[in-house]
């Protein structure tokens, strides 16, 4: 073989490989961009876009510190020529680009499919909107004892992506979304300038999750910048009119705690020991088991508040359970749960145990299973937070279904049961249900979106939730939820749900 044939083999080679390179990276959904300034303070490594559609590859398992987070998922986003969803933890995600009008899928009207360049009615940079994409923010967490939840709400968020890129965009021709999250390691201070940056330089159209509500809640209004999709972490989510929750309130999910307590073990009386997240004021919170108590003609003996972050719940405990309740509400996050649990075992308290034959029943946890795996048998029979959907196990919808197979597919490390990773991937089929049902896949803007939202509902989501957003507030999207309750090795979604 003489040196020129050589030479057009390797040159032939390199061409190859390159093709290649740029093939893979294209499949990969979430490219690092480290080191952009935020907004208000230092440097914000943690922000990441996603430029591409989400390839048939899973994800990686989340597990990396916060500097690397951007490699690991996102939240979840998608939008046809004009309309568009965010869901997860960090909200947002990766498109797919429909084609022009004259390569579009047969038989679908042009209208509605993707221009290129300036050639659409909605076109407008300033909010994150242009012709074959538009952009979505979100923060979240991935660092810490609540990292386990944000890694579940990106990549459910995610595992939607990945089915709307490779199933329904492809197939109605609809604009790609892309991504712009921020890793805010549970810091309120850096939700808001994260919140700031999103709006002002990033310029993306809404948000679809934030760690702390609370802290963004008055720039929201003050921004009119919506927020659509949120799993309700503060008070405020329900009364602000650009938060659009998808869960109830505590004013109504408390009530519906203690209603399932006094039918279930006919309790009289009962204690709180209340997770709380930094920065938010719980007065709404402690309120709600007050409304609880006097509602149902049963008695608040103690409450008490503990760090959701916290890793030692002994002495909230012993406060919780001195006067001898009747029944026990526990923290919701798994490690401040699993510290309460650990101090049951300490003072020797569990119900029907013979140094606490008071207590009849306790609720606390989040559905999860490595809460059961680090409790049992301790915790037989104890009922958790509960839930707005059906057993993603068992449900037999065409929505649940399909989650099943995109999370096995997309997600194959996370726990499908947890109530953020079906909420940022519901969230998702959510929104892309209101926009095709309001009609404005060419006029996506902020305000269209806003009316949109608060005329939808009421709205079936196929996995066991209704949801009816409205221009009144407090907003209430459902007053129903479903009990969940430890049985042998598993949490046992029950079927019957409890209204208030």
């Amino acid at each position: 073989m003489n040196e020129v044939t050589m030479a057009v083999m390797r040159k032939s080679l390199a061409i190859v490989c390159a093709a290649m390179l740029v093939t893979t990276l294209s499949a990969i959904s979430i490219v690092r961009a480290d080191n952009r300034t935020e907004v208000g303070a230092g440097s914000g490594d943690n922000a990441s876009f996603s430029e591409d559609g989400l390839g048939e590859g899973s994800f990686g398992d989340g597990s990396g510190s916060s500097s690397s987070a951007a490699a690991e998922g996102g939240g979840g986003g998608f939008g046809g020529t004009g309309g568009g969803t965010g869901a997860g933890g960090a909200s947002g995600g990766p498109g797919t680009s429909g084609g022009s009008v004259s390569d579009g899928p047969a038989g679908r009207d042009p209208r509605l499919l993707p221009h290129k360049g300036t050639d659409c009615p909605d076109y407008n940079p300033k909010v994150g909107v242009f012709c074959d994409h538009f952009l979505v923010g979100g923060t979240t967490v991935l660092s810490g004892p609540l990292a386990v939840y944000g890694d579940q709400g990106i990549k459910g968020g995610l595992a939607w992506i990945a089915h709307y890129n490779s199933v329904i965009a492809p197939k109605e021709g609809l604009r790609k979304a892309k991504l712009v999250w921020y890793d805010d390691n549970l810091d309120p201070n850096k939700t808001l300038q994260y919140v700031q940056r999103l709006n002002e330089v990033d310029k993306v159209l809404y948000l679809g999750g934030i760690t702390s509500p609370e802290a963004a809640a008055r720039y929201l209004e003050e921004a009119k910048f919506p927020m659509i999709g949120d799993i309700g972490l503060s008070p405020k989510s329900w009364t602000n009119r650009y938060i659009f929750p998808t869960t109830p309130s505590e004013q109504t999910r408390n009530p519906i705690r203690i209603k399932t307590a006094v039918q279930r073990f006919g309790i009289k009386s009962f204690s709180v020991i209340q997770d709380v997240l930094p920065s938010v004021d719980t007065g709404p919170v402690k309120r709600s088991w007050e409304k609880a108590a006097e509602k149902f003609g049963v008695q608040l003996k103690e409450y008490v508040e503990v760090p959701s972050t916290s890793s030692d719940c002994s002495t909230q405990f012993s406060r919780a359970t001195s006067p001898k309740p009747e029944y026990l509400i526990m923290p919701t996050a798994s490690a401040v749960l699993l510290a309460c649990l650990r101090a049951a075992r300490q003072y020797s308290i569990s119900p029907g145990a013979s140094q606490s034959q008071w207590l009849k029943g306790w609720s606390g946890g989040s559905n999860l299973q490595l809460e059961v795996d680090n409790c049992k048998p301790l915790c037989e029979g104890m009922l958790s937070i509960g839930t707005v959907f059906s057993d993603p196990r068992v449900s037999e919808t065409e929505q649940m279904r399909t989650y099943r197979q995109n999370m096995a597919k997309y997600a194959p490390n996370v726990d499908i049961t947890g109530f953020i990773a079906i909420n940022y991937y519901h969230a998702g089929y959510v929104f892309y249900s209101m926009v095709k049902q309001k009609g404005i896949q060419n006029g996506l803007s902020r305000e269209n979106l806003l009316r949109a939202a608060e005329s939808f509902g009421p709205f079936d989501t196929g996995f066991g939730n209704t949801i009816t957003w409205g221009n009144k507030l407090p907003r209430e999207p459902w007053t129903c939820g479903y009990p969940v309750v430890v049985r042998g090795d598993k949490w046992v979604f029950e079927s019957n749900k409890v209204c208030l």
